[in-house]
């Protein structure tokens, strides 16, 4: 390893890049990552209250442009279509996420390439590649950092997306090596967003993905124009690493850089709510498969879990929709309530269920010891479920479908685009965007064909 610093290192790997030079697995994967996102973007854009408010936001604020906000009929400038998407893409909490790196890079990596690409005319190939990149890059800077990182109480996927749609936004504008250094130095004091909404459940968490993929617009145009960011921006003294974590292990930056991907550790989201949760609905389905009884008869639920689950999602006094896409508590109530945990669970009449907030005053969440050994490489989550005789029923949960080692298959993916999309899209239209995301040649058709597609009526 070089005294190059990091940022360098990881500027030269990015322009560095060509399409041809991406493994086929990777080029998949990077479809994959398209394919569920443009799809939860769609539907965010249509049912999440946030995101209607951030479209009204940009309607007011946004030059025209040539970028759509999907969900609407509003082209503007590229920035803040990606704002508006990224919003979307988050707001119901079936964004892709890395178990390592502790977020969600989709929500903002893809509303940065669509708007960009949608803008400059840029290919399919184009956008993977910088899918890829993008990726890369802040999922090892990510887990470069984490979980000490978000312990500390920042929002990685503020953060850390940050980096990831800076490397997006330079590879789509073609910046050389040097152009990618100042524009992550710019990105590191631009990287924000904090946990606190975890406290009341406000909207603010789903503007971070938003503001990642506007500010690493932001940070590349400003790059482009000559301004200057630090070149230690990630190990300096004062740099993001230093400034936002306790713990530090830079040979994730730069080791197998390239050759091992980071990018095909992606887990995918079944369910809309936090990954956190997931573990736990799935622990009860297993254990009503095998002893299936009524909320009544339940005395007590223990949870047994990592430190960032106890911490992110211990949440039993849901006040927001939002608050309940956190909750442990709330997600594993609905499963046992009503025998599922769906978008429709997930509404302002559906928290109100009072038979579900009964069940969750009886749920604790305990941090346990010898799981967090194993934390993050395996997130397991053990409930424990107590009857009125006194029987209790466990389940162990170690990888929740989604992850590599659980995955979620293509047609998985396709089946929840399908799912998600079903009452804003035609069969045929759900079948053209699938077939193009996952298809098409990479250097025949721009990601304007694709956003032609996706248009939804307002009406």
């Amino acid at each position: 390893m070089s005294n190059k610093p990091y940022a360098r290192k990881l500027a030269e790997f990015a322009a560095g890049a060509t399409f041809s030079d991406l493994p086929k697995e990777v080029v998949h994967q990077a479809r994959r990552c398209l394919l569920d996102t443009v799809g939860v973007i769609i539907a965010g854009s249509a049912m999440a209250d946030s995101s209607k408010a951030i479209q009204k936001f940009v309607k007011k604020m946004a030059p025209q442009g040539k970028a759509s906000v999907i969900g609407t009929s509003q082209k503007v400038e590229g920035a803040y279509a990606a704002l508006a998407n990224g919003v979307a893409a988050h707001a119901l909490e079936l964004d892709d996420g890395s178990k390592y790196a502790t977020y969600h890079p989709g929500a903002s990596m893809i509303p940065t390439a669509l708007a960009l690409a949608e803008e400059q005319e840029a290919t399919l190939g184009d956008v993977l590649l910088a899918l890829a990149l993008g990726y890369e890059v802040s999922l090892r800077i990510g887990t470069s950092v984490n979980p000490s990182h978000y312990l500390k109480g920042f929002h990685p996927t503020g953060t850390v997306g940050t980096f990831g749609t800076t490397i997006v936004s330079a590879s789509l504008s073609g910046l050389d090596a040097d152009g990618i250094t100042s524009a992550l130095g710019i990105a590191g004091s631009l990287a924000s967003g904090i946990n606190q909404y975890e406290i009341d459940g406000s909207y603010v968490k789903h503007l971070h993905p938003g503001n990642a993929a506007r500010n690493g617009i932001f940070a590349t145009r400003l790059a482009e124009n000559g301004f200057t960011g630090p070149g230690e921006i990630i190990e300096g003294r004062l740099g993001f690493a230093h400034c936002f974590s306790n713990t530090f292990v830079p040979q994730i930056l730069y080791e197998d850089l390239g050759g091992m991907w980071e990018f095909l550790k992606i887990y995918f989201k079944p369910y809309c709510s936090c990954r956190y949760v997931h573990y736990a609905v799935e622990a009860v389905e297993n254990i009503l498969k095998e002893h299936p009884f009524a909320a009544d008869d339940i005395d007590f639920i223990r949870v047994r879990t990592h430190q960032n689950a106890k911490q992110g999602s211990d949440i039993p006094d849901y006040q927001t929709v939002l608050h309940a896409r956190l909750s442990l508590q709330y997600g594993m109530g609905s499963m046992i309530v009503r025998g599922k945990a769906g978008l429709q669970e997930y509404t302002e009449d559906s928290i109100k269920d009072e038979r579900v907030r009964a069940l969750a005053s009886k749920i604790a969440i305990e941090e346990d010891a010898e799981i967090q050994k194993h934390y993050p490489e395996k997130r397991t989550t053990i409930v424990e479920i107590t009857d009125k005789r006194g029987e209790t029923f466990s389940s162990t949960v170690d990888y929740a479908k989604g992850d590599p080692l659980n995955p979620m298959s293509d047609d998985d993916i396709r089946e929840k685009f399908k799912d998600v999309t079903h009452t804003l899209l035609e069969d045929k239209q759900q079948e053209e965007i699938m077939n193009w995301i996952m298809n098409e040649e990479p250097t025949k058709k721009t990601l304007r064909n694709l956003m032609a597609m996706l248009s939804v009526n307002e009406g």
